[in-house]
């Protein structure tokens, strides 16, 4: 590794006083809050210590070492690096793989070369095994000659974890996960790693070892800390020890001369591609024939001024070249969008972006569903109207420590919604106006009222403002009939339920079974209004006055002891009276408010 320059951190001093009304200077510090004394040492930071000497506080930044300026192979510039503390640093090259279109690579050295075959492969795998972390990339024909590959899928192996980063290309592209064979949705996210989505792009990040892989279908790429991965990795994606040298490295450790060739010796068997075998003898090359220079118009964009600002970060030599390779050997000049995407993708990686989709005059264009608009710079992650979604994912880095972090600057580009509109959930495609969520949880737009319990609700551009409803007045209850009572009762446990006695009659009890059934509660709360209720028996025989039978007490006609009625209660306030003749039948009588 060379370097080209030495940076100095931050270790300065300063010192503060206050100037006393005599001559004689304070000593201590009594100024401050809380008052410290001459000689005294705290901490007002992590990185930084203040003292009081002798009246004046000096303050201290943590001492850091002289940091140099490494010279990155890969054409990328060098990251900040901070410690666990967050005060010193040191500059660490990037190691990001790349690949696109039919499929050329960029290794994390920087070693363009292209390799056109469709079985599975391993793309990054650890030499000496530290943190249980591989990937495969799985390739199959884009077209029915077979001539030309793309990049199906990307298989991750993560601790116990299988995660399948995929599109579904019919009718529709839809971008598509899996752990463990289980289908997830993005945003996805557990103690280990976060799957987001942007349409275009998947975005697979596990912070413990700060990996992110990025999945496109026609183009990913992958980016690994030097400081964890350094000299420690091998695949198609080679070496990241910042030496192109090494980057054609083969399973037993030698170097090839071409990296070509080197691809085929990382063949994974794949029970679903049986007609995969292993790498085939080194062909032996033959001249080819003069061709007719091929320049294509859609290529010249990634030397253009559309790229112009990218150019001086990323070259975009290798970019052009798979360009050219793609359209001039396809007869679809569309194939190149997957080189132009790539290049691009690298720039917004290095927080340059491009808008270059409309310098390809519709050959490039991406169409975003109706409620949604195209951004070549969005957020990795979109904020919803979930607030603890929002704390958790779209800002975990909030201050100072967010500018350490190179991935929350990072920027995708996607379909998100449109100025002036939020992603109503990480679950789905709606965008609001408001965030408003009725008691479905589904959304209500601005203006929107419902009822909720005995709440009247609407949602306007601050959210969801709901207020008590009012009972109407209720007409004074009057108990005139013998037996009964005033009372305020609840007849339903639920506010908004109505019952009713049914002919059905419980196999224990053998009395009558109430059903209830739940209504919209349209204009009274049933808690908030009286009801009579029997307090005795009332028994009436015709040609006779009525008679009145206590709870719990019976009656017999007079001269009559084969004939007995019994007056019960039952849980739900009703009263039943049981009648027992001479030829032993039973009979219930259940009693309305009126008898």
């Amino acid at each position: 590794m060379s370097s080209s320059g030495t940076t100095t951190q931050p270790g300065s001093t300063t010192v503060s006083t206050i100037t006393g009304s005599t001559a004689t200077p304070f000593k201590n510090c009594s100024y401050l809050k809380p008052p410290r004394k001459d000689g005294e040492s705290w901490k007002l930071h992590n990185c930084t210590t203040e003292t009081c000497d002798n009246g004046r506080v000096i303050t201290e930044h943590v001492p850091c070492k002289p940091v140099t300026m490494p010279v990155c192979e890969n054409g990328f510039e060098p990251v900040r690096v901070y410690d666990e503390e967050g005060c010193c640093f040191h500059y660490d090259c990037k190691c990001v793989c790349s690949g696109w279109g039919d499929p050329h690579y960029v290794t994390f050295d920087g070693q363009y070369y292209s390799f056109q075959k469709n079985c599975t492969y391993v793309l990054v795998k650890e030499i000496i095994p530290k943190y249980n972390f591989k990937i495969l990339i799985d390739n199959e024909n884009c077209d029915a000659s077979g001539a030309v590959t793309c990049t199906k899928a990307l298989i991750v192996y993560y601790k116990d974890y299988e995660i399948i980063l995929t599109q579904k290309r019919i009718p529709k592209t839809v971008n598509t996960v899996y752990i463990n064979g289980k289908q997830v949705f993005p945003t996805y996210s557990n103690e280990d790693f976060i799957i987001t989505s942007t349409t275009v792009k998947l975005v697979l990040k596990i912070p413990a070892i700060e990996a992110v892989v990025l999945f496109k279908g026609l183009s990913f790429s992958v980016d690994l800390p030097f400081s964890l991965f350094h000299n420690n990795t091998e695949g198609q994606c080679g070496t990241c020890d910042n030496n192109r040298k090494n980057d054609c490295r083969l399973p037993n450790g030698q170097i090839h001369p071409s990296c070509s060739v080197m691809g085929h010796h990382w063949y994974v068997p794949d029970k679903k591609k049986p007609y995969c075998e292993k790498p085939p003898p080194t062909p032996i090359p033959t001249p080819r024939p003069t061709q007719t220079p091929c320049k294509p118009a859609i290529c010249e964009i990634l030397k253009s001024k559309v790229f112009e600002k990218c150019h001086k970060v990323i070259p975009p030599q290798p970019f052009y070249e798979a360009c050219k390779f793609d359209v001039c050997h396809m007869p679809n000049s569309t194939v190149g969008c997957s080189s132009l995407e790539a290049y691009a993708t690298m720039c917004a990686d290095a927080s340059v972006c491009v808008a270059w989709r409309n310098a390809t005059k519709g050959q490039c264009e991406y169409k975003c569903p109706e409620n949604k608009v195209y951004k070549p710079c969005g957020p990795t992650v979109v904020p919803t109207c979930n607030a603890r979604y929002n704390e958790k994912y779209v800002q975990p880095y909030p201050g100072e420590k967010a500018n350490q972090i190179t991935d929350y600057n990072r920027f995708v580009e996607g379909c998100f919604c449109p100025e002036g509109m939020t992603l109503f959930s990480s679950k789905s495609n709606i965008c609001v106006a408001s965030c408003c969520t009725g008691p479905d949880g589904q959304p209500k737009q601005p203006g929107e009222t419902w009822q909720s319990g005995c709440q009247q609700c609407n949602c306007d551009e601050d959210g969801v403002q709901c207020e008590p409803r009012t009972c109407p007045t209720q007409k004074p209850v009057t108990c005139t009939e013998e037996g009964e009572v005033l009372v305020n009762r609840t007849f339903s446990k639920n506010l908004c339920e109505i019952c009713h006695c049914t002919d059905s009659k419980d196999p224990n009890s053998k009395l009558n079974e109430i059903a209830c059934y739940v209504i919209e509660c349209l204009f009274v709360c049933p808690e908030c209004c009286g009801s009579c209720i029997p307090t005795s028996c009332v028994l009436e025989i015709p040609g006779s006055t009525p008679i009145i039978i206590p709870v719990s007490t019976s009656w017999s006609p007079p001269g009559d002891n084969c004939t007995k009625y019994d007056c019960q209660k039952v849980k739900d306030d009703s009263l039943y009276i049981h009648f027992i003749s001479n030829n032993s039948k039973i009979a219930f009588i259940k009693l309305n408010k009126k008898n």
